[in-house]
């Protein structure tokens, strides 16, 4: 599972990797991937290859990689899927759907073991690339924007909704999901149902430190998919949680600061927080 501090480290890694490479082979495994921006898979492979890197950026989890003539290729690995490195002769694996090499070596491949992939890709022109991943530029990004404590707060107020929910929004936050969104309240200290508009200055500046904290940790665990190693998730394939996760799916485990019981509480269908009862007010 990728979320802000996985997808930046992959963004630093093909920033060094590909720019000033032109793209020489595109592989669509599945056509799906590529609807929400092109009609047909050839639609998709002619807009792409043959073009030139010359940027790599992220807004929230999405990777927007600027090509020559003003276009820029969208990357979203969705909520199931993986974006990763391989050599140019590695040949695409059963969960791969997309598989793109370059003319200097090396390729990327975008991973999703689901059945029905939430990953999507697609060229589209430069000025056009937030709105057609539909990524709200006016919601804040953590690490982009490097916001004060009071920015941050004041955008928590305006959401007015319980913090999770506050946290996971993208028209609010972009780039937290529901694992770092569990890890940052438990290391704040605040419960999930709070207001967001509720906290008090002490607890606002302890949420934006625990924020900023967690996303720093998470980008270091995550290491650097240019290592033999891919880089290290949050949660892998098969479910593991990363070790540097202190809260998110360790229901039933001892709470790593008051040793009470991890609890699992449902928010609404198919989405649940992991919490401490204790010692999160």
């Amino acid at each position: 599972m990728l979320e802000l501090p996985e997808v930046e480290v992959l963004r630093k890694d093909l920033e060094k990797e590909v720019v000033g490479k032109k793209v020489k082979d595109v592989t669509v495994e599945t056509a799906s991937i590529v609807k929400p921006f092109h009609r047909t898979r050839p639609d998709f492979v002619k807009a792409l290859e043959g073009r030139k890197i010359e940027n790599v950026r992220r807004r929230g989890k999405v990777i927007f990689v600027d090509l020559d003539e003003d276009l820029t290729w969208v990357i979203d690995a969705g909520s199931t899927g993986s974006l990763h490195r391989e050599t140019a002769n590695e040949k695409p694996g059963p969960d791969t759907h997309l598989a793109v090499s370059f003319t200097v070596g090396g390729a990327i491949h975008l991973s999703d073991t689901s059945s029905d992939p939430s990953a999507s890709t697609g060229v589209v022109p430069t000025e056009e690339a937030f709105e057609a991943a539909s990524v709200d530029p006016d919601a804040l990004d953590p690490f982009e924007d490097n916001p004060t404590w009071p920015d941050f707060r004041h955008r928590l107020a305006e959401a007015s909704r319980p913090l999770r929910s506050a946290l996971t929004d993208p028209d609010v936050i972009v780039g937290i999901g529901d694992v770092y969104a569990d890890e940052i309240l438990w290391e704040a200290g605040l419960r999930h149902d709070r207001s967001s508009a509720s906290l008090s200055t002490q607890e606002a500046r302890r949420l934006y430190r625990a924020m900023m904290e967690v996303i720093n940790l998470a980008m270091k665990a995550a290491g650097s998919s240019l290592d033999e190693s891919e880089a290290d998730v949050a949660v892998d394939d098969e479910g593991e949680v990363a070790e540097h996760l202190k809260v998110y799916g360790r229901d039933g485990l001892p709470c790593l600061r008051c040793r009470q019981p991890i609890l699992r509480t449902r928010i609404k269908k198919a989405v649940y927080t992991y919490h401490c009862e204790q010692c999160m007010i």
